[in-house]
């Protein structure tokens, strides 16, 4: 099979990439894949994968959709398309300009676009929306009932101490 680029040089790079639920295959000879950023070691026999994620982030830009290439952050005008590139933002008002984004991101990563662990306790009081804060306190409220009837009495304590700080954070 020929390169698809040069059409002259037997294809050595085969690669299928999905993005966006569409499925593309490229054919390359080992000069072609090298211009496009995906040189993998083939030449000299050293092959690493971590090589060929990170020299293919070039490759993917050219799937990304014309809204998102063209999508800018109002702080300091970093391209989506760069971040995509680069995997780093260029300032806190990037997390706004491409708010959006990040979330499918952060879903398609993690599995969800919140964060639903624990909270370091070290640092400054975590800032909840009111919604937030009412559920908090009904979760807590509830569980302290449970706790109180199952006569859990150390567990029971514990979530008043949380209710309370709670409370008197935020209420």
């Amino acid at each position: 099979m020929l390169c698809e680029d040069c059409r002259s040089h037997n294809a050595s790079v085969f690669l299928k990439v999905a993005v966006n639920n569409k499925v593309k295959e490229l054919h390359l000879c080992t000069a072609c894949a090298a211009k496009k950023g995906m040189g993998f070691g083939l030449e000299t026999g050293a092959f690493n994968i971590s090589d060929i994620v990170g020299n293919m982030s070039g490759y993917f830009k050219d799937f990304l959709p014309p809204e998102k290439k063209t999508l800018r952050c109002g702080g300091c005008g970093l391209k989506y398309s760069e971040f995509k590139e680069s995997g780093r933002l260029g300032c806190p008002a990037c997390y706004g300009s491409f708010e959006p984004q990040l979330a499918e991101l952060m879903s398609r990563i993690h599995g969800a676009a919140q964060h639903a662990g624990r909270a370091y306790s070290g640092g400054p009081a975590l800032k909840l929306s009111n919604a937030e804060i009412a559920r908090r306190l009904e979760e807590l409220r509830a569980a302290l009932k449970q706790a109180v009837a199952k006569e859990d009495f150390e567990g029971a304590a514990r979530l008043r101490d949380e209710l309370k700080l709670l409370e008197g954070r935020h209420g």
